[in-house]
């Protein structure tokens, strides 16, 4: 797997995280505590008051912003069906350039043990088809089947994985990958590889939720007052 795994660093394993995929950790974008100093540098006492004051809307115009990163996001790498495994790096570096993923959240996924796995160049989504024609009636690959069809929805709709529906959607398959890697079903390595890249990317997808979001601002803010 991607040494991902052994980031072990709990106070900035997301920082490092980002810059093992050459993100720059300047960025000054939604969750990040430098870009939200940047603000506050030029901001007046005056003019944090009418931050506070206006508060509802700033978070309405944020989220409209980020629902248009999601989904030229979506557009660029999910639209013709073709996302691998391979993609992943890339989509780590756009989520985070974009403002979609904090640092914190980077953290959280690094301690919840996600890895990337070796490159596969199959597509998820036919890997997913492929696998569907081989299971049969029984309990075990009715199990199977759904999870694979709730996994090809979510890259289906990733243009909406801010909503919370869906990222619970994600969890929940990831939580059954989980589960079928660590089962004696016997997998090939390409199934393994292949069924952890499903995995990584419902990870990558739950964590992008707009209650995980607001909850890496809300980190952010508690990390620059600490400063002060």
């Amino acid at each position: 797997m991607n040494p991902l795994s052994s980031i072990n660093n709990p106070v900035n394993s997301g920082a490092v995280l980002a810059d093992a995929y050459g993100v720059s950790g300047t960025k000054a974008g939604v969750g990040s505590a430098t870009g939200i100093q940047g603000i506050n540098t030029d901001a007046s006492a005056s003019s944090t008051n009418t931050v506070t004051k206006d508060d509802h809307g700033l978070v309405l115009s944020g989220r409209a912003e980020r629902a248009q990163k999601i989904e030229a996001m979506a557009k660029d790498f999910f639209q013709d069906g073709s996302f691998s495994s391979e993609k992943l790096p890339s989509l780590i570096q756009r989520l985070y350039k974009d403002g979609i993923l904090s640092d914190g959240q980077l953290n959280r996924l690094t301690n919840s043990g996600f890895d990337i796995p070796p490159t596969e160049a199959q597509s998820l989504a036919d890997f997913i088809d492929e696998q569907r024609a081989t299971l049969t009636n029984s309990d075990e690959d009715r199990d199977l089947a759904g999870t694979l069809d709730e996994a090809k929805w979510v890259m289906r709709t990733m243009d909406s994985i801010q909503s919370p529906a869906i990222a619970q959607k994600a969890n929940r398959v990831a939580t059954d990958i989980t589960a079928l890697l660590g089962s004696d079903r016997t997998l090939t390595d390409q199934q393994k590889h292949q069924y952890q890249g499903i995995k990584s990317l419902m990870q990558l997808a739950s964590m992008t939720g707009e209650h995980q979001q607001a909850s890496g601002q809300l980190n952010s803010y508690l990390a620059l007052a600490k400063q002060h």
